[in-house]
């Protein structure tokens, strides 16, 4: 699996976790239950990991569905 972004906003990962789901395409976040941990301190952010060969299809959903502007995709990505 390969990471395409990370973000420390839930409501954000878990819009993309739905839409990932829906489209079946297989990916973990990272570090989730480090940020639970935390306190609610935003500042620890998720790892959002993909299947390597779902990558583009992430990406493009993602696009499609106008979230883009609010992450940071890796730069090996873009």
């Amino acid at each position: 699996m390969i990471e395409i972004f990370s973000s420390d906003n839930n409501v954000l990962i878990s819009r993309i976790s739905a839409l990932f789901n829906e489209e079946a395409i297989p990916f973990v976040v990272l570090g989730h239950h480090a940020s639970l941990l935390g306190g609610g301190i935003m500042g620890i952010g998720q790892r959002v990991m993909v299947e390597e060969k779902y990558i583009k299809q992430a990406v493009r959903l993602i696009r499609e569905n106008g979230l883009a502007g609010d992450i940071d995709f890796i730069s090996e990505l873009e």
